[in-house]
């Protein structure tokens, strides 16, 4: 894996996502590279995260959706342990803070070194993995959208792109807007050429964590 840079080098990836069809996009403002040193991981160390959220918001459309509480609860008790398992190394005050349910794929090694960085209602986690990141993200915050280059069928509105450096996806469950998205450092790395690994993330990423902001909200107390 290569050695990834400063914050501020990093954060050329930084922008906001177009996103889930023909419904709403989501502002992922805050997915931007981060370097393992510098993000803390662990439950007992606070993660670093910016004090607002970047200018992007200025788009946000109101008001907010609504989360689909009793839906949320029924997929966090399929998952049963398996989410807090993978949720393991995530930092547990921003998991705590964060007032819509996490997603999570069902790769323990993909998530073994994830970050996470909430803003309440909007949470994004990064990755690193071998020449490229991962980047994943959920919040109730959209605004109208454009034509999607590529749609499926589907109650979930799977909505696939092409982005400069790898693929997007995103998608509606639980009434919140979720994006998946793979960055490759490799212009020619077929997990970035098409969508077919982008895709395959998305069916493992059903395994649903709930802190106590969520928590609170479903009803399940804190």
């Amino acid at each position: 894996m290569k050695e990834r840079g400063s914050v501020g080098t990093n954060m050329r990836h930084g922008r906001a996502w177009a996103a889930a069809g023909l419904v709403a996009v989501s502002l992922v403002a805050g997915a931007t590279w981060i370097s393992a040193g510098q993000a803390q991981t662990r439950p007992d160390t606070a993660a670093p995260a910016p004090a607002s959220r970047p200018a992007v918001a200025a788009f946000v459309a109101r008001p907010r959706g609504a989360v689909d509480w009793q839906a949320a609860v029924g997929g966090l008790r399929q998952s049963a342990n398996d989410g807090e398992s993978l949720a393991a190394n995530l930092n547990r005050e921003q998991v705590d803070k964060t007032a819509v349910p996490i997603l999570l794929p069902r790769d323990p090694k993909l998530t073994a070194g994830a970050r996470i960085y909430s803003f309440g209602d909007y949470y994004t986690i990064t990755a690193d993995t071998l020449g490229g990141g991962v980047s994943l993200s959920g919040t109730t915050t959209t605004v109208p959208s454009g034509k999607p280059l590529k749609v499926e069928s589907g109650p979930e509105m799977l909505t696939v792109q092409r982005t400069v450096d790898g693929q997007l996806a995103s998608f509606v469950r639980f009434g919140v807007l979720y994006t998946v998205e793979i960055r490759c450092d490799s212009a020619g790395d077929p997990r970035c050429v098409d969508d077919n690994y982008v895709l395959g993330l998305v069916g493992k990423t059903t395994a649903v964590v709930m802190g106590k902001a969520a928590r609170q909200a479903a009803g399940l107390g804190g």
